[in-house]
This record gives structure tokens, C-alpha cells and sequence, in this order.
């Protein structure tokens, strides 16, 4: 059975790590929409529903709710010894005025606090009932995807052109945004890099052969101080397939294969143990070669 540990442990890591980093980008995706943008739209809310006035009854929002779920400051209740809380001490403050306070500084006092209570209580509603927080990040990703509906119109187009231009020339900020924008775009727009066949080339030198990609004609700089027909071929890295080299080579010197583009990716992910066309013929020395390696690994287990 300990024998059986390793095979088994590493299919079952196989197939949890695929599902786990699924969950990982999805909740970090939550967490970066919900910190920049909807923990905003919030606050927002907040402000707008403190003009109506105190939070209904039904959200339940009292004094221990402020103790429990408010910010805490350097101040405890004196018979409880309880830390208390900006909110509870907003919650509980009453008008100080002289006895030269006239009327309507008094009113002016009370209108003050209410609106500051009004305030901190429907923080502590967000904080409460999270229904509030997932409003605001319904309303962020709204407002997103109505940005990039604004901005596949001519209108909006033109816009963030104008706006790019402005971000490139600020100093500093100019220097970082392109290449941000550059992996972004990478990673996100939907104008993705279409490879039209697979191909083999001598890379980096003779007798080496490297899985490519052509992704079309070279640059034209490069094609006119070449007669030769020249095709731009993507070599992918094993195993992270979204990085590479780009290189141009002579279509005559590049062999085509009859494998899709899955089939390529698969086979470089995997290092080559994925083959589209199952297992090839292996030549007299390299069988050798195999051979040797596999007995000079069960020399090492069994010494162990």
C-alpha cells in the first residue's frame, strides 16, 4: 500500500490543484472588484440612504451592534470595561453647548449629530447585513461592463484614445502604463492571437527541432531584405505555453505537422509526454539511450 501512496497522491493532486487555482482566481477577481470598486459604490449607498434618516427597525441596528461591529478607539465603558467604538460613541453623544447657546445654534447641534448617527448606523447595517455589499458589487459590475459597452462605440473609442494620450505623457505614469497595458490586453481583450498551422523548425540551432506556431508574415522591414518567403512562427516555453520567442524563418525551412492547435499546446504543457499521434518509432540508439536512463533509475530506487 505504501507503494500505491505515491501514484495515488499524485492523480488526486492532479485533479484538486486544476479545481483549487479555479477557486483562487475567482475569489482574488472578488476581492479586487470588491476593494477597488464596490467597497466605494457602498460607502456611496451609505451617504445616500443617512439622508433618509436612521436605518428601519427591522435591520435591527443598535447600541451593541456598534460595540460588536464599529471601529474600535482608546476609550472603555467604565462599568463594563468593554472597548468602545467610533460608532458607539457617535451613536451616544449628545449636544454640548453653553448656557449662551441660542436656539438655533441648539437646532443646528442636534441636526449635526442626527445626520452623524443616521451615518453610522447604516455603516453598521453594511457591515451587518452583507445583502448591502453585494449591491454594490452588482452596481461595480454593471458599471463595467456599461465602460466597456461605451467603449466599442466610435464615440467612446475616440474618448480613451485621447485619454490614453494623456495618461503617456505624465511622467513616471507614462513609462508604467504601456507595459501594464500591454499584459492586460494579453490576458483580457478579446482580440486573442489566432496561430493558422503548427510547424517544426531548427531552433535555436541545426538538428534541434521546436514545436511552432505561425502566426503569419513577417515584418515588412524583414521581408524586403529577404527574397526568400518568409513566415513569423511562435515558439511556446514548456510547460507555461503563454510565453516564448518569436522568430522568422523561411517557409521552406519550416516542416508542417498535421496537429491542431490544441494538440501543440497540450504537447508542449506536458513536455512532450502528450502525443496527438501516440508514441513514434524510436530509433536503435535512442532506444539505447532510454534504456540505460530507465536502469540507471531503478540502480538508484533499489539502492535506497
Amino acid at each position: 500500500m505504501i507503494g500505491d501512496f505515491k501514484p495515488f497522491f499524485m492523480r488526486g493532486l492532479g485533479a484538486l490543484v486544476p479545481t483549487l487555482a479555479t477557486f483562487a482566481i475567482l475569489v482574488w477577481a472578488y476581492r479586487f472588484i470588491d476593494e477597488n470598486f464596490a467597497r466605494y459604490i457602498t460607502r456611496g449607498m451609505v451617504a445616500v440612504y443617512a439622508l433618509k434618516g436612521e436605518p428601519h427597525h427591522w435591520l435591527g441596528i443598535d447600541e451593541e451592534d456598534a460595540l460588536v461591529l464599529g471601529d474600535p478607539v482608546n476609550e472603555w465603558d467604565e462599568k463594563t470595561g468593554r472597548r468602545l467604538t467610533a460608532q458607539y460613541k457617535t451613536m451616544i453623544a449628545q449636544p454640548r453647548l453653553g448656557e449662551s447657546a441660542t436656539k438655533d445654534e441648539e437646532t443646528a447641534a442636534g441636526i449635526v449629530l442626527k445626520d452623524a448617527r443616521s451615518a453610522a448606523m447604516w455603516e453598521l447595517a453594511t457591515r451587518k447585513w452583507r445583502f448591502f455589499n453585494a449591491i454594490g458589487f452588482l452596481i461595480a459590475i454593471l458599471l463595467i461592463y456599461f465602460m466597456g459597452y461605451f467603449l466599442a462605440s466610435l464615440i467612446g473609442r475616440t474618448t480613451w484614445r485621447v485619454v490614453e494620450r494623456v495618461i503617456r505623457r505624465i511622467p513616471l505614469i507614462g513609462t508604467i502604463y504601456p507595459n501594464i497595458k500591454q499584459v492586460t490586453d494579453f490576458f483580457i481583450s478579446d482580440r486573442k492571437v489566432e496561430f493558422s498551422s503548427v510547424v517544426a523548425v531548427q531552433y535555436p540551432r541545426k538538428g534541434v527541432w521546436s514545436l511552432g506556431l505561425v502566426t503569419g508574415v513577417p515584418l515588412r522591414q524583414i521581408g524586403a531584405g529577404d527574397p526568400r518567403a518568409l513566415i513569423t512562427v511562435f515558439i511556446p516555453s514548456s510547460p507555461t505555453p503563454v510565453t516564448g520567442y518569436t522568430i522568422t524563418v523561411a517557409r521552406d525551412d519550416a516542416l508542417e505537422l498535421p496537429m491542431t492547435i490544441d494538440d501543440a499546446l497540450r504537447y508542449t504543457i506536458s513536455a512532450g509526454m502528450i502525443k496527438p499521434d501516440g508514441p513514434p518509432e524510436i530509433s536503435g540508439d535512442a532506444a539505447e539511450l532510454l534504456i540505460a536512463g530507465k536502469t540507471r533509475r531503478d540502480t538508484v530506487e533499489g539502492a535506497r
